[in-house]
Parts: structure tokens; C-alpha cells; sequence
């Protein structure tokens, strides 16, 4: 259950100890770790993902920047844990030993996950969460309001958590109006969920959503019949030379420091960026005795766009005058003011030491030892996307289509304030309270009049409008960092990528920002590309138009990184896939002419098979185009767990298979040999797959289960697999971190594990270099037989073809239709789930005699979790998405088989459309349609290469050395299985 909050005093004066890497440090209470480090001058107190320093950033757990171990408890955020007596706290390692001691849990795995249910959820409580809240308990509603930390107020209305703070802002009026807003909305009733996390939800069909939290007792669901998201914006910096050091942080997190805690960033202070707020940092942060070294500003100074200060004054004079003294006291103060000049670069040994800045008088440094960067507000929308709300693009941004009250595409969802749009406070407060009344009424409560409320909204985006006028960048500073960036700059702050790694890839081969993701690993940590994501979709050279389904990243569940053990639920268990209905799909929006009109061999689909086909086609001087709906390997084979399988599934096997298993044992020698064709593959390409045969396990707990698989083994080493049973010595000398509990395991050494994100790209450019076309986002329409061959028809024009090969996976069955065939191919939508990186734990890939897993540790040290539980469609836009009750009972395994994975935090998981059939695939030449071949596996990743190769041999009509006839679709003569 989550903490319910009440109201509580700053912290006291008197100072508590803690440890930080085995030094003591004074802090005083009510603070957050990241603020004690930072009173205690101490900038760089974590490390990235390569060991190099790191310190506070974001200042408000979006960056996963300021991570520490606390208590033996890994990669806790530093910026949202508080100080306790006796803390001990040590820079985190980047892969921990799971098996040391010197690491704890993370949290226990509850028996069930509770589901709290109200009127309305409000999810965030700074101005806009705080007013909607309010507004709607006022009205009657029974109303919750959740937000990740520890005091309600959000950005704007930070409340003083120390008694240095309390000092600090004691007749501070935002921080007043702040204490009376929270002060209102407890008195109207609402229940307060501070320092709760929400990294999750899922809508299926029309139905009520479902929020995953976290709070401090463990997660929970929030079920309510309407929700408010109010979760802000978070400051977006330019990526510069030196961003990562130490000592560079968001304006926003500086102000908190201060504001919330007491705390001063640093001595010399450059506040750099775009917009009035830095004006305001800076002038607190001299106030509390900082040197700031200049204040740099992208946009002209305001006396030289006079009619733009005339009509911000006419909108605000109060707010205007307010600003011109904030400036007017900095230059009294002799602060150098750099107007339409922006900061290029940072640099120092372990932290802050040098600041470049470029301007219209050239380059210039500062000796400074802090960089404040703000601006650039980007609406945290990651709930609103996750729930399916429909968006569109606005200045390169993502926003949610909202009314005036907030309310989206989806009646029950409202979004208002900066996670609509940057707007400020006074906007934020105003479409709040709009909102809850709008709620109220939905309920079929009484509500107030809201034309006064309509008209204050209408006069503060007219403010901000005029303030934005003013503040907007020079020219010279109003052009994109993708490109001006250098090649040796990160990127991604998460997995150290740099420009340069990303612009090499774009202009060989990545010409999408997912691809570009796959390959680079870019956007793939914990932050979820909140920082880098329009980064790379700029050198992907991505299209944003108007919907978010191309040129921005997709949100992943969870939201946050959470304790895997926090979300493991045991679920009941089933027999093999769960066949779902494919997803309609829009047509492919794509007008731009084909290069080809006519090719002997037409293969469609652009996943591993298909490629693969093409591959082998092309090596024997075939002319072949493969046509592909989305971009290559974007689908299946780029969304599957990379698992090599030689021996059978669990539920491949016994009274659980499908077609009583026979299929799928036939379909054994094929594995093996794909495997060797993988490992041929990767010698000759003289490229790394991050393949690795390491043997795979499939775990026993019990006498019955051992039985099973002394059975399934005598069936694999008969269809000439090399595999036998280890007992439970054995076993655990193979595999030490595996429970305790498991008295023995079939052995197979053939099995093993590859990277599909670049396997699969590098037979790609193996295939073009072969002389095959790859045609992307082109989507067959339809397929009209011919004398001599077929006519296939797509979006970007028509296709002679001789042969056509259906590689199209899940939709082959779509594909057959086209030509009046029967292709009892289904889709199986799975999903997959990631952890952060540990060090090397488990080396082999890792089953379960009667449960659904498949487990292995990818070459960077993170854990990759499926094993086919099954996964959802997006209700809006029909993409393949985890389910909640998926990700507890995978989760549930994982750390059942491998106790020591409850000590890591779950940071991604996604979804991906199988292919299901009856354990084989359908390979050859249709019976009742010459040239026109099937090429469909259901274990596609490790049979692709050899599906490729015999489909290649079959077109060409030459001889393949295999029986082939178990694995024709003639088998479905007597009806489908």
C-alpha cells in the first residue's frame, strides 16, 4: 500500500552524520542525499556507465544521473532520497557483483499488488495537480493526488524542507502561495500520496486504465474513474562538450537546492540558457552568496526589441517590472550579462573547471567551477503517450491535443500545465482548476461557473506569449545542435554514445530513429531518451509530422527504473503462446516513387527470413527486392530477446504442445544447424553479432519436473541434439546463482544468445553488398498473378515480379490472402523485459522446466527476461505493448530461478508481434500457386539464417540434402492446428 502523507515541519537545525565512501559528512535533515553532497562541496559523488564521474543533473529523478548505493540498496537516485542517521552511501559500481555481500535487495516480492480506486487520480502536485485536485474534492469527488517527491508544491512552488530553507524563504510569496495552495487542497479533502512513482499503466480496449505506482511500502495500482496528469516539464539542455562532468546540472535543479534545502550550488556559478527563469536563479543564488561568474542568454537583450517590452509590459506590468529589477540588481553586482550568446563547451579533470561561451564578440571562457543550463522545456508526457492520448508536433515537441480544461482525445484523461505545455504557473493553475471542474462535472457533481476562470487563462497565455516574443533566441542561437555538436561529444548520457558514433551510423545505414536506437544503443538506458531523443531523431533524419509514431521515440514501461522484486507476482501458468488478433493497421503514408519496376524474386518482409532469403539469393547472381512495410528489422526480429534455441521449450514438449509436439521436434535439426550457419555467418562477415554459444539450462524443481525433461531429452538427443541431464552438483557448478531449490537441469551446450539489434544489420548490409535492393516503408496492397509471374501492387507503385517470397512473419497470413490462400500463420504478441547492467552472473541461456522463461545476460551486463508471456495491443495505435499482469509473473520467475536479480531495478521492457503456428515453420513453394513461396517460422531469430538459405535453394529450384516435406504447408490439408 502507499504512504499516505501528512504535513510535516522542516527539518531541524541539529546535523546528522552520514558515511560517504567512508567519510563522514554533516547534513542537516529534511535534505536529499544529492543536497547534502552538494553543501558539503562535493559535485562529483556517482559515476556513469563507464566508470567516469558524475553528480547531480536534473536534480528531479528524470536523469538517473546522481545514482549511489545506500545501505548495500544499488543505484538509488541521490536527488530523491532523503538523509537518515547513519547513512551509508558509496558511489555506485557500474556493473555490481550480484553475489558479493556487500549488496542487498531491493525490496521484498509482494504476494499481490493492491489496486486503490477513486474518482479521480491527479498525477503530479505542483501548480496545475495541486488546482485540479483541489477544485474536484471541492465538488465532492473523492480525490488522490500523486506525486514523486517528498513535499507537494512541485518546481514553481517548492516548500522549504530544512530549517536553513525555511530561513531562506520566510517571507518568500511564491513560497507562501505555494503552502496555502497545498494547505486548500488538504482541507478539501484530498489524499496526498508523496514520494510515489508512477512508471506505468495500460488501457485495454475502452476500459478504466490502470496506473502502476510506487510509493514508499511497495507498488501499487491506482484504478480511478477519471485522471488529471500534471506532471510538468523537465528542462532539456543542448548536449555540449563536457555536459557529463560534474558540476553541470539543469537551472531547475540548482533552484531546488536552494529553495527546498538550503544548499548553493557550487561558488562560481555561470547560469547559461534561454528564458526569464535563469534571471530569477541567478539572482537567488547571489542573494544566498554565490559568486556567478556571467549570466549568458540566448536571446538579444530586451531594450533592443522595444516593441516586444511594450506590449510584454501592457500584459503584466507587475511580472515585467519584476524581471527588469531582478536584471538591474545582477548588473549593479557587477554580473557580466551576455545577451544572444550561449554556452559551447565545459571542461575540467573530474568536475567544473572551464567554461567556453560563444557570442557575438567570439569565444570567451570563464573560470568557474558550476554550469547552470535552463531552458528548453520539454512537456513530460510520457503518461499521456503511455495511455494512448493523442499528441501532435508543435515547435519539434510532442504535446498532447488538449481543450482549454485539458481534456484529450480520451474523455476520462485531462492534461494540463507544463505537461500540455510550457506555459508557466499562473497558465498551470488556471487550466488546473478548469480541469477539476470539468472532472467534477463528468462525475455528475456541481460545479462552479468557469467563464472568470477562461478568461484569467486566456490573459496568462497572453503574457507568455509576449514573454516569449521577448525571449526568443537570437538568430545566430536559434539553429539545432544536432549538427553543430562535435563527433567526439556524448549524446546519450545514459550509455556514453557520441555524435559521432550515431552520424556515422545514419549515413551508412540507419535512416530512422528506431533503427538508429537498435544500433547504437542510443536512448536505450535508464533516462529513456528524455535527453537525447530529439538528438537522434535529428541525425536519423526522421520525419516528425504529426503524430508520434515516427520521429520520437516511444515511451516504455516502466516510466522509471523500478525494483524488480517490487513487481514480481506469481501468475498462474498456460500452455504455449496465446494467439492474438493482428492489429489494423493504417496505410503506410509514403508517396515517394520506386527506383524498380520489375525484379525476378519479390520477397516481402524485412526481417531476419526475409533478409536472409535475399542474402542468398543475391550471392548466386539472383536479382531480388525485398519490400518492407516499416524499415528493416523493425518488427520481430529486431523486438525478440536474441535466444539461440537448439533443445525444445517446455511448452514444446508433453501435453502442453502444440500438435502434440511432433512439429517442433522435427523442427530440431534445423535449429542446430542454424545456430552453425549464425557462427559461419559472423566468421565470414569478419563482424561481431555478440554471439556467444554458452549452452543453455532448463532448470528443475522438483522430481516430476526432472522426469519431464529426462523425456524431452531422450526426444532431442533422437533428432541429434547434444544434450543430457545435469543433477544438482553439477548444476551448480555451471550456473552458481541459480536457486538452491533445483534439484537438476537439461544440459544442451549448442544453446546461446545473440544481439538481434545488429546481427540482423549486419546481413542487411551483407545482402546490399550482394547486389540485393532493400526497399523500406513500402507496403504491399495487393498480388495479382500473371502470365510469366505476379503483379504486386503497393503503396509506392506496382512490382513485376517472377517470384515472390512471403517472409512477411505474424502477417503472412494477410499476404496469402491477397492470392486467395490459406496461410494459418498467427500473430503472438510477447513481450520482453531489461534490467540494468550487473557484472557477469549467469553465463548460459536459462528456461524452466514448467514455467515460462527464457533468461540470458547480453555482453553489457544487462538481464534480458521473456519466454513468451503474453503481450498487448495498444488500444489507439495498435502496437504490441507489455501487460501489467505479464510483467509481475515474468518477473516473478526470473527472480525465482535467479534470487540474486531482486537486487536490480527493471529499466525497460517492450513488446514485440511473434509468429505462432504449430512449432514448425512453413517453408516452400505453394502447392495451388507456382512462384509463390512461404518463408514463416515461429522460432524465427534462431532459424532465420536457414530459412533464408533453403527458401534461396527452393526459388532457385535447387537441391536443399533436407526432408523438407514435414515443413510444407500441405500438412494443413486436414485442417488447421
Amino acid at each position: 500500500m502507499p504512504a499516505v502523507s501528512t504535513q510535516y515541519p522542516p527539518g531541524s537545525d541539529t546535523p546528522i552524520e552520514i558515511s560517504f565512501d567512508g567519510t563522514v559528512i554533516k547534513a542537516e535533515r529534511g535534505m536529499t542525499i544529492a543536497a547534502a553532497m552538494e553543501a558539503a562541496v562535493r559535485h562529483s559523488f556517482s559515476r556513469g556507465l563507464k566508470g567516469e564521474p558524475r553528480g547531480l543533473f536534473c536534480g528531479m529523478g528524470a536523469c538517473q544521473d546522481c545514482l549511489v548505493t545506500v545501505n548495500g540498496k544499488a543505484s538509488q537516485r541521490a536527488c530523491m532520497t532523503s538523509v537518515q542517521p547513519g547513512m551509508t552511501i558509496t558511489r555506485p559500481e557500474p556493473r555490481p557483483d550480484l553475489m558479493s555481500a556487500d549488496f542487498d535487495d531491493l525490496a521484498e516480492t509482494p504476494a499481490h499488488i493492491p489496486i486503490l480506486e477513486t474518482d479521480l487520480l491527479v498525477v503530479g502536485a505542483g501548480p496545475a495537480g495541486l488546482c485540479a485536485a483541489e477544485a474536484a474534492a471541492s465538488a465532492g469527488a473523492s480525490v488522490m493526488l500523486l506525486d514523486e517527491r517528498s513535499s507537494a508544491g512541485g518546481q514553481f512552488f517548492k516548500q522549504p524542507l530544512t530549517g536553513t530553507a525555511s530561513r531562506l524563504l520566510e517571507n518568500d510569496e511564491q513560497a507562501l502561495s505555494g503552502a496555502d495552495l497545498v494547505r486548500a487542497a488538504r482541507d478539501a479533502g484530498v489524499t496526498f500520496l508523496e514520494g510515489s512513482t508512477v512508471w506505468g499503466a495500460e488501457r485495454r480496449d475502452a476500459s478504466t486504465p490502470i496506473i502502476g505506482c510506487l510509493g514508499a511500502n511497495g507498488a501499487f495500482y491506482c484504478k480511478p474513474r477519471m485522471t488529471v496528469i500534471a506532471t510538468g516539464a523537465h528542462e532539456r539542455p543542448t548536449a555540449i562538450q563536457g555536459w557529463t562532468l560534474p558540476g553541470v546540472m539543469t537551472a531547475g535543479s540548482a533552484q531546488t537546492l536552494l529553495r527546498s534545502y538550503g544548499a548553493v550550488a557550487g561558488k562560481r556559478i555561470v547560469v547559461a540558457g534561454n528564458g526569464p527563469l535563469n534571471i530569477q536563479i541567478a539572482a537567488e543564488l547571489f542573494k544566498a552568496g554565490a559568486t556567478i561568474v556571467a549570466l549568458v542568454e540566448k536571446a538579444p537583450a530586451p531594450w533592443t526589441r522595444p516593441v516586444l517590452a511594450l506590449q510584454l509590459f501592457a500584459a503584466n506590468p507587475l511580472l515585467a517590472t519584476k524581471g527588469i529589477r531582478q536584471l538591474e540588481g545582477l548588473r549593479k553586482a557587477g554580473v557580466p550579462i551576455l545577451w544572444e550568446s550561449d554556452v559551447v563547451a565545459a571542461s575540467g579533470a573530474d568536475s567544473v573547471e572551464e567554461i567556453a561561451i560563444s557570442g557575438p564578440g567570439g569565444r570567451v571562457t570563464f573560470a568557474a567551477d558550476t554550469l547552470l543550463v535552463g531552458g528548453n522545456f520539454t512537456p513530460s508526457n510520457e503518461l499521456s503517450r503511455l495511455l494512448g492520448c493523442a499528441h501532435e508536433v508543435v515547435n519539434g515537441n510532442l504535446v498532447a491535443i488538449c481543450k482549454s480544461d485539458g481534456e484529450t482525445s480520451l474523455p476520462d484523461v485531462h492534461v494540463v500545465g507544463e505537461a500540455a505545455r510550457f506555459g508557466g504557473a499562473h497558465v498551470a493553475m488556471a487550466a488546473g482548476r478548469l480541469a477539476g471542474i470539468a472532472v467534477a462535472r463528468k462525475l455528475g457533481l456541481s460545479a462552479t461557473s468557469t467563464t472568470w476562470l477562461e478568461k484569467k487563462l486566456s490573459r496568462h497565455r497572453g503574457f507568455q506569449k509576449a514573454l516569449w516574443a521577448l525571449f526568443a533566441a537570437g538568430s545566430s542561437q536559434a539553429t539545432s545542435d544536432t549538427h553543430a555538436a562535435p563527433d567526439e561529444t556524448i549524446l546519450c548520457r545514459c550509455e556514453g554514445v557520441t555524435f559521432g558514433a550515431l552520424r556515422e551510423l545514419a549515413q551508412d545505414s540507419a535512416l530512422d530513429v528506431a533503427t538508429l536506437k537498435r544500433l547504437s544503443r542510443a536512448g536505450m538506458g535508464r533516462c529513456q531518451s528524455r535527453y537525447c531523443g530529439p538528438s537522434i531523431a535529428g541525425i536519423a533524419k526522421s520525419l516528425h509530422r504529426n503524430d508520434e509514431t515516427r520521429g520520437f521515440l516511444a515511451p516504455q514501461m516502466p516510466l522509471r527504473p523500478v525494483p524488480l522484486a517490487a513487481l514480481a507476482v506469481e501468475k498462474p501458468e498456460w500452455g504455449g503462446h496465446k494467439r492474438a488478433v493482428l492489429p489494423d493497421r493504417p496505410p503506410v503514408k509514403n508517396t515517394e516513387p520506386l527506383q524498380v519496376s520489375e525484379t525476378s524474386t519479390l520477397v516481402i518482409g524485412g526481417g531476419i527470413a526475409g533478409i536472409s532469403t535475399a542474402l542468398f539469393l543475391a550471392r548466386e547472381g539472383e536479382d531480388v527486392t525485398v519490400v518492407e512495410r516499416s524499415f528493416p528489422n523493425s518488427l520481430a526480429s529486431g523486438g525478440n530477446a536474441g535466444s539461440l534455441h537448439a533443445q525444445l521449450l517446455s511448452f514444446d514438449h508433453g501435453a502442453r504442445s502444440e500438435g502434440g509436439g511432433a512439429p517442433a521436434a522435427q523442427t530440431l535439426p534445423l535449429q542446430r544447424d542454424s545456430i552453425s550457419l549464425w557462427a559461419s555467418l559472423q566468421r565470414e562477415l569478419a563482424r561481431d553479432f555478440e554471439m556467444k554459444v554458452t549452452g543453455g539450462l532448463m532448470v528443475a524443481e522438483t522430481d516430476e519436473h526432472l522426469r519431464f525433461l529426462k523425456e524431452k531429452v531422450a526426444v532431442e538427443q533422437k533428432a541429434g541434439i547434444e544434450c543430457r541431464i545435469v543433477d544438482q552438483g553439477e548444476l551448480r557448478q555451471i550456473e552458481p546463482a541459480l536457486s538452491r531449490q533445483f534439484v537438476g537441469a537439461a544440459y544442451c551446450p549448442q544453446e546461446g544468445k545473440i544481439n538481434p539489434l545488429i546481427a540482423t544489420e549486419h546481413v542487411l548490409k551483407a545482402a546490399r553488398g550482394a547486389g540485393a535492393r532493400i526497399i523500406d516503408n513500402c507496403e504491399v496492397i495487393s498480388i495479382t498473378p500473371v502470365v510469366g509471374g505476379f503483379d504486386v501492387e503497393t503503396n509506392r507503385g506496382r512490382i513485376r515480379a517472377g517470384r515472390v517470397v512471403n517472409a512477411a512473419g505474424a502477417f503472412s497470413a494477410r499476404i496469402g490472402a491477397m492470392l486467395g490462400l490459406d496461410v494459418p500463420v498467427f500473430g503472438a504478441p510477447l513481450q520482453m523485459v531489461v534490467t540494468e547492467a550487473a557484472a557477469p552472473t549467469i553465463s548460459c541461456l536459462v528456461a524452466h522446466a514448467d514455467r515460462h522463461l527464457t533468461l540470458k545476460q547480453a555482453a553489457n551486463g544487462n538481464f534480458i527476461i521473456g519466454g513468451g508471456w503474453t503481450a498487448g495491443l495498444d488500444p489507439v495505435f495498435q502496437h504490441p505493448r507489455p501487460l501489467l499482469s505479464s510483467l509481475e509473473g515474468n518477473l516473478w520467475v526470473a527472480q525465482h530461478v535467479v534470487p540474486a536479480l531482486r537486487k536490480l531495478h527493471v529499466i525497460r521492457s517492450w513488446a514485440a508481434m511473434n509468429i505462432n503456428i504449430d512449432g514448425a515453420p512453413i517453408l516452400g513453394e505453394h502447392p495451388d500457386q507456382p512462384g509463390f513461396f512461404n518463408a514463416v517460422t515461429s522460432n524465427g531469430y534462431t532459424l532465420g539464417p536457414i530459412v533464408g538459405q533453403l527458401t534461396a535453394q527452393l526459388v532457385l529450384g535447387r537441391e536443399t540434402g533436407r526432408a523438407l516435406q514435414p515443413f510444407s504447408i500441405s500438412r494443413f490439408k486436414k485442417g488447421r492446428s
